[in-house]
């Protein structure tokens, strides 16, 4: 198997990344937004550099290899058999979300999502002119699960339309096992509701787990729904802007296409084809090794807490590489514990409570980064807080 070296350290700064050049992050070690610290899996690199050195830059015919791609990948990693057909490419999963939102639903209705939820969801539910039905995710025991009751009785609601499922959840870590995704379709077929399922994460999790897509529960079910997904968080690619819907329900899909084009975000860029095609075509072993590197991660992070900073509870982290860590032992107030791993520990962290108030009182730290990187992170967390 090939050798991928995670541990070599990649300077950013400087670079116009978001990550480490915004300036809030002056100064300080940013483990925030979802973007890896890797370089790229040599096979998309390599093309990557064949394309450039082409030199024209013009409007790209996406070719039929794209969409073979996903139906290939889909169906090897995710057991979801889907067609060309059904796909509809996209710059970007939050440009798709707001697109399916408009397309599938009026001002004025509502949709329903667990929270804590991945911040962008509420601007595109909110520009879309809907009202947010929350379904708070219960933390019990250090874990954090559905409250089904509750859902149920959201989704009976008169002006219900859509239920978002983040799947995997993001912020939580939750990969949502079977059971619980049946629940989810029982309830939304019971009540009519259209399911949304963003799945960007579904390639980032422990090599030895599973994943399961809504997709394959709607059709067991009988209910329609609408999957998003991108190469970008599991390969790195967030940059190349490309992702893709997923609509097998005819009438959904013309009217998803119909939102996308009157949005304008129908056309992609060369090198984001390019990439999707050489991540889900020949870079699988990439993934496994950075799959394994990330958990190391996890494990390195959940040990030096609990010996280190008592006060600190790690959230298992079934999927994702993004951290979910239990701060309230500290005693400090949101935005005081922020302030305070900034200012005293140098580190950058997304707060909790940007994900909605059920996060008050949690820090995400992302785990795509270097081990050395996340030993100076955690030693700056530390110093701050003990």
């Amino acid at each position: 198997m090939a050798h991928f070296d995670f541990d070599r350290v990649i300077e950013r700064r400087n670079s116009g990344c978001m990550k480490w050049d915004t300036k809030s992050a002056q100064g300080l070690l940013p483990l925030w937004v979802a973007d890896m610290d890797f370089e790229a899996a040599p096979a998309i690199v390599e093309a990557l550099q064949r394309r450039i050195g082409h030199g024209v830059y013009g409007y790209t015919e996406i070719p039929a290899a794209y969409y073979e791609a996903i139906v290939n990948w889909q169906l090897k990693r995710n057991s979801l058999k889907i067609k060309a057909g059904d796909i509809i490419p996209v710059p970007g999963v939050v440009a798709a979300l707001t697109a399916v939102i408009q397309a599938l639903s009026l001002p004025g209705d509502q949709l329903i999502m667990q929270t804590p939820a991945y911040n962008c969801f509420y601007s595109c539910t909110r520009n879309s002119g809907l009202e947010l039905l929350r379904n708070p995710l219960r933390y019990t025991d250090g874990r954090f699960e559905a409250d089904f009751e509750q859902l149920s009785h959201l989704a009976s609601q008169e002006r219900a339309r859509l239920l978002l499922l983040c799947n995997p959840h993001n912020p939580s870590g939750r990969l949502w096992s079977r059971e619980e995704l049946l629940k989810f379709g029982t309830i939304a077929r019971d009540h009519q509701l259209i399911v949304i399922s963003d799945e960007i994460h579904s390639d980032v999790r422990p090599n030895d787990s599973h994943f399961i897509s809504f997709g394959s529960i709607a059709r067991e079910l009988g209910l329609r729904c609408v999957i998003l997904n991108s190469p970008s968080k599991p390969f790195n690619l967030a940059g190349l802007r490309n992702a893709y819907i997923i609509a097998d329900d005819r009438e959904l899909y013309e009217r998803i296409n119909r939102q996308v084009n009157i949005n304008e975000i129908c056309d992609l860029n060369p090198f984001g084809v390019i990439g999707l095609i050489e991540a889900y075509e020949h870079s699988a072993d990439w993934l496994y090794a950075v799959n394994d590197y990330i958990q190391g991660n996890y494990a390195f992070m959940k040990g030096y807490i609990a010996e280190q900073i008592p006060t600190l509870r790690t959230v298992p982290l079934e999927a994702t590489y993004l951290s979910f860590i239990d701060c309230r032992g500290t005693g400090l107030a949101d935005l005081q514990l922020n302030h305070t791993i900034r200012r005293e520990g140098r580190v950058m962290l997304s707060p909790g409570i940007m994900y909605g108030e059920e996060g008050s009182g949690f820090m995400r730290l992302n785990l795509a980064c270097s081990r050395t990187v996340l030993t100076q992170a955690l030693e700056g967390i530390k110093k701050a807080l003990v």
